[in-house]
């Protein structure tokens, strides 16, 4: 099938613009979901989950708990002083219930995670296994590893006892590893972490309490309503234990009553997890085995034995059994019990799983010895095939994982199918989304323009278009491929943090701008026409670009606003728009000899013009002192500094200082933004003597490449003509017999926006909307996570620290493998050097670069949760509509108004060619490592991306 469509059908036009068929290959789908991955410092034991975050108990005795929208650490504490065994969350989401192999069962408030209760036991019961807790009774019930269950009514009042008692299980006396020595005498015991406390300390009534519940250790326990038939809202207590049996208990209308047994289900199997559905009760047994019964009846249903390890996980959901085993595997079986799917989840013993739902999403999670919680997305599995599929953000990283697949290469001509693919799977996703597509030729040996275009739905819509520009392709990960942590090809979710090659530049932002549009399109709410045009060769100097928009205008429309997202936050904690870039000259300086490669020893003289030696004195001509570029008149076009730009570079200074200490200079780090964003630049990168094999040889040929920064008002047509004609005209004044070739190899405009017209304006607005919190959520006042609780884990997983240096000493790119040997090396420091030396040691401030704002950025094992700076609420600019509403007095978040010392050649162009002002928001953080080793995007900046989007799409119309 042809990419492209033919121009001389009408027919074919006509088809291509009106595909709207959600054809299955355009719709994600996979077995797991979605699924994102969050590390831990120790295996997952115990998991629970509510309407906002999953929580994990772990090997140790830490609870800790991460945000199901953004994947951040929100709570770590010390819960437990063994291992935590088994969490349970409360009817209402308000209390969460602990139990640990120190015999403890712990009771906290999921508002603010302070703990409530502590309970203990009279009885040595061992490990706590299981814990469930009956709202409608206010009791208790824990099962325990001396095959007894206990309950306690929180309801009676009673005195509070002293943790400190001899009683409690933490001053008791181990018989094995408290036992005494030869000599008589005990070892003093360890004192680990400092453990959460406050509370009322409970213990349970010494008659509460069934010994031998069963005959083998107590490891499940699950409340049911609607098993006895005379009391239908009455609870039954299931329990599944190590002797193969699952009793269940009633437990009667009266807080406190003693659990009677009032049926039991032999297995045969250890049983480790239970589950119910309507009238069927699914038991996950020792060896793999799953059992299905009918509780009205008591009779098994069925026995798949479809599992090799031990199933520890099993949850019901509409029918679906999913289960866990030891192995890390999860089966899913359906109602008629056949197998319909089934994933890896954990690269060890998988431990534990619950299942939720998070802003109508179907959540499902799981934890095991490989440190790690999965979280999936099991949404769309259970959709009936005429449901509508919501484009959530979940769907959105689905569909970027597929996107990033694609190795969309535009340098190398083996990648050229791939890019194609990449390009046709980009233009059906479009379809699928509701937009009109089209790809458009470049060329014959460049990659195509993928066009889509969402027309405005609302019923107030008004005729004005926003064209979106983006790029697909990316730069190659091969290079630096032995750095990389994960697979770049293959989406992986760490810690809220997405990494693959292209997930921030550019096919993230791509996709945000995507959806963004198709929730305003399907939602009627669209009022103005939205304009893609994502092209294949960005990374390659955008070849065929300006022929193929200039052929097209006329499919392309009028455009009143040019929108890109293709930069970066100035560090990792606060959003910025982008209203400025320099432009670009890029140049090779080529001197040649009518000799061949000469020998100095031989040759070398006065009298012989060495290709090396004209570069030398070429260069110095064209760039002298402290970087001045010497062309004529070069320096007239810079426009002087306005009192409004330096006023915006001294915010920048005001927003930055407080949570950046490695720069104590404001004054520095104004000029050297200064320097780098609004004054023009000259860089030589590199000098090359291709044929030069020996430190006596005398090139031929001798080759200088650089390029010059320009600034508005200075035209890269014109700096590219006076750099041609300087350097012949310098040349010439050597008298050398040797040749001089000016190549011009590339060229781009600056581009300055108004960051006080209407596009920046509603993007302002847009950006505090999204970042600015609605409201203070008092469900969420958690105390600060402890920073020893970044322990990294023992195993060699993906996740990862700081990436270590994996480059061989004698590799390609090590300086030792081109030079032989060094038999003496002298630096001198000029007088400048040693004045500029001077002046620092009296300052004691560097000169900021780049790198300096992203110093002390977390990495891939430490939680990154960037907190934008907030200036006072200011009520009249609230924004309200198709964004959160701001409560009163709650600091809103503004945007940095940034300049960049970077190029995007396309700017400029589109602003020109469509009489339309540019504006560019940047979506990733300064760490985001685009183009370098382990590119990565967090996943909350994704999120917030595509509502910022959304609000311009819906809100810009309004201001012109």
């Amino acid at each position: 099938m042809d990419l492209v469509e033919s121009e001389s059908t009408s027919e074919e036009d006509q088809k291509t613009w009106e595909s709207h068929s959600h054809t299955q290959d355009a719709l994600p789908n996979s077995d797991c979901g979605i699924g994102h991955r969050v590390l831990a410092s120790r295996s997952v034991l115990a998991l629970a989950i509510d309407e906002q975050c999953v929580f994990a108990g772990l090997q140790g005795g830490d609870i800790v708990a991460w945000s199901l929208e953004t994947y951040d650490l929100v709570v770590s504490v010390h819960a437990h002083k063994e291992s935590v065994l088994g969490l349970y969350l409360s009817e209402d989401g308000n209390l969460l219930f602990s139990s640990g192999g120190d015999s403890v069962v712990n009771v906290w408030s999921t508002r603010t995670f302070e703990r409530l209760y502590s309970i203990y036991s009279h009885h040595d019961v061992g490990d706590i296994f299981t814990v469930v807790y009956s709202s409608h009774n206010q009791t208790i019930y824990c099962g325990a590893q001396n095959t007894s269950i206990q309950w306690c009514d929180l309801s009676e009042e009673g005195s509070t006892l002293n943790q400190a008692s001899s009683a409690h299980p933490s001053k008791r006396t181990h018989r094995f590893f408290d036992s005494r020595g030869p000599d008589g005498t005990r070892a003093a015991g360890s004192s680990d972490g400092a453990l959460s406390d406050g509370g009322r300390v409970l213990s349970f009534k010494r008659d509460h309490h069934k010994l031998f519940a069963h005959h083998g250790y107590v490891y499940s326990m699950l409340l049911v309503k609607g098993l006895v038939e005379t009391a239908p809202s009455e609870e039954v207590l299931l329990t599944g234990a190590g002797d193969g049996v699952v009793k269940l208990w009633r437990l009667g209308q009266d807080p406190g009553a003693s659990p009677s047994q009032i049926a039991k289900l032999q297995n045969g199997d250890p049983v480790l997890t239970v589950a119910v559905e309507g009238s069927l009760l699914y038991c996950g047994l020792a060896g793999g085995a799953l059992n299905i019964w009918n509780l009205d009846s008591q009779q098994l249903v069925k026995r798949i034995t479809r599992h090799t390890g031990d199933l520890w996980a099993v949850h019901v959901i509409q029918g679906i059994a999913i289960c866990g085993d030891s192995s890390g595997t999860v089966k899913k079986f359906n109602s008629r019990f056949e197998e319909v799917g089934g994933w890896v989840a954990h690269e060890g013993t998988m431990l534990a799983s619950a299942a939720g739902r998070f802003k109508d999403r179907q959540i499902y999670a799981t934890g095991g010895n490989d440190n790690s919680v999965g979280i999936w997305d099991l949404t769309e599995f259970f959709m009936t095939q005429e449901e509508l599929p919501p484009i959530s953000n979940d769907e959105m990283v689905n569909s970027l994982a597929k996107f990033v697949s694609f190795k969309t290469i535009s340098a190398s001509p083996k990648f050229a199918g791939e890019c194609n693919q990449g390009a046709a799977f980009l233009r059906r996703h479009c379809n699928y989304l509701g937009a009109k597509t089209k790809l458009l030729t470049t060329g014959q040996d460049t990659n195509p323009i993928v066009f889509a275009r969402f027309n405005a739905t609302s019923p107030d819509k008004v005729d004005k278009t926003i064209l979106f520009y983006g790029h697909y392709d990316i730069v190659g990960a091969e290079t630096n491929r032995p750095k990389w942590r994960t697979d770049p090809y293959q989406l992986t979710s760490i810690n809220g943090f997405l990494y693959g090659r292209g997930v921030s530049d550019n096919k993230g932002p791509i996709l945000a701008s995507l959806y963004a549009a198709a929730d305003l399109a399907r939602t009627k709410t669209l009022r103005c026409n939205v304009v893609f045009l994502i092209e294949g060769e960005e990374e390659s100097g955008s070849q065929g670009f300006h022929e193929t928009v200039r052929e097209h205008k006329s499919q392309i429309g009028p455009v009143d606003w040019v929108l890109l997202a293709n930069s970066y936050w100035l560090d990792d904690f606060n959003p910025c728009l982008t209203y400025g870039l320099r432009g670009v000259v890029h140049a090779n300086l080529v001197v040649t000899s009518d000799h061949p490669d000469l020998h100095s020893g031989i040759d070398g003289s006065t009298l012989l013009d060495e290709p090396v030696k004209d570069i030398a004195m070429l260069l110095s001509t064209i760039v002298g002192r402290k970087g001045k570029i010497n062309l004529p008149g070069f320096h007239d076009a810079v426009r002087p500094l306005t009192d409004a730009e330096q006023k915006r570079f001294e915010a920048i200074a005001d927003v930055l200082l407080p949570q950046h200490p490695e720069i104590p200079d404001s004054q520095a780090l104004i000029k050297s933004l200064l320097h780098r964003w609004r004054e023009p630049a000259l860089t030589v990168h590199s000098v090359e003597v291709p044929s030069s094999k020996s430190a006596t040889t005398i090139a031929r040929r001798a080759k200088a490449t650089l390029s010059i920064r320009i600034v508005p008002d200075q035209h890269a047509d014109e700096v590219a003509a006076n750099l041609t004609a300087y350097a012949q005209e310098q040349f010439a004044l050597f008298d050398s017999q040797n040749d001089l070739t000016v190549e011009i190899t590339g060229k781009s405009d600056a581009w300055l926006g108004d960051p006080n017209n209407e596009i920046f304006a509603t993007l302002s607005e847009a950006i505090t909307a999204a970042w600015t919190p609605a409201q203070e959520d008092p469900k969420r006042q958690y105390p600060p996570i402890p920073q020893t609780n970044t322990r990294p884990s023992t195993k060699p997983k993906p996740s990862a620290g700081p990436i270590p240096d994996l480059r061989r000493k004698d590799s390609d790119d090590s300086l030792a493998s081109h030079v032989e040997r060094v038999i003496t090396s002298t630096t001198t420091s000029s007088a400048g050097k040693e004045a500029a030396r001077k002046r620092c040691s009296q300052t004691a401030a560097t000169v900021p670069t780049s790198s300096t704002l992203t110093q002390g950025t977390p990495t891939s094992t430490e939680e990154s949760v960037a907190l934008p700076i907030r200036t006072k609420s200011d009520p009249d600019q609230t924004p309200t509509k198709n964004g959160p509403a701001i409560a009163a007095g709650v600091a809103k978040v503004k945007p940095m108004f940034i300049r960049e010392g970077g190029s995007i050649p396309t700017i400029r162009f589109l602003e020109k060619e469509f009489s339309a002002p540019a504006a560019n928001l940047p979506c990733g953080q300064a760490s985001d490592n685009a183009h370098l080793d382990n590119e990565r995007m967090r996943v909350e900046n994704l999120y917030k991306s595509r509502e910022i989007f959304r609000y311009v799409f819906a809100n810009l119309v309004d201001k012109s």
